[in-house]
């Protein structure tokens, strides 16, 4: 029985450990004539607008948490997400311009390590200005 306990416990550790992103850190600041294009794209998650519709708070995407959002800004080669709370190196397979380009308004779920955030899942919320 013990055996199955301690199983149990490391299968679910992972999704213990994981950490969401800070409150201010998933909140993107927007012109009130884009809410309802980005609502559209966030249809099916939690995420609330401003009542002023000059920003949009992301509090969960598919069930995995508050995602980190921001800006994507390409540093030399790599490609960093500049969020409301500083900035994080994008890696992991999605982190390639063509999936998120500089200038595109992303939310990104992943790992956090330090100033790298690895992107297990990521959205577009608006394109370049």
């Amino acid at each position: 029985m013990r055996i199955a306990l301690a199983a149990i416990a490391v299968i679910a550790a992972p999704a213990i450990a994981r950490a969401d992103a800070p409150t201010s850190a998933a909140v993107l600041a927007i012109d009130p004539d884009q809410a309802e294009a980005i609502a559209a794209r966030l249809r099916g998650q939690r995420f609330a607008i401003a009542a002023d519709r000059r920003a949009i708070a992301i509090d969960d995407i598919a069930g995995e948490g508050r995602p980190w959002v921001g800006v994507v800004e390409r540093r030399g080669e790599a490609l960093w997400l500049v969020t409301a709370v500083g900035a994080l190196r994008l890696g992991g397979p999605l982190a390639r311009p063509r999936i998120a380009g500089p200038g595109y308004a992303i939310w990104v779920v992943g790992d956090r390590a330090g100033d790298a955030l690895d992107a297990r899942r990521l959205g577009v919320l608006r394109r370049p200005r």
